[in-house]
């Protein structure tokens, strides 16, 4: 399973997903579902602004654990 740590990662750079929204373009709807991980397909497009937002590698955002 793949877990999407953008809360983490949003504690730690103590921002907010309307800064993110703001700062990458991305809609709010997007953001959500990847918070509440809703979101199934994530676009390369979509990891690329929040890697770039957050300064960190995809690692950092993303985590996989055998199901």
């Amino acid at each position: 399973m793949i877990y999407v740590k953008l809360d983490d990662l949003i504690w730690q750079h103590r921002t907010s997903a309307e800064d993110i929204v703001k700062q990458t373009g991305l809609g709010s709807s997007t953001i959500s579902k990847l918070r509440n991980s809703k979101n199934k397909n994530i676009s390369l497009n979509t990891l690329n602004k929040l890697c770039g937002y957050f300064n960190c590698a995809i690692s950092d955002l993303l985590e996989y654990t055998p199901d």
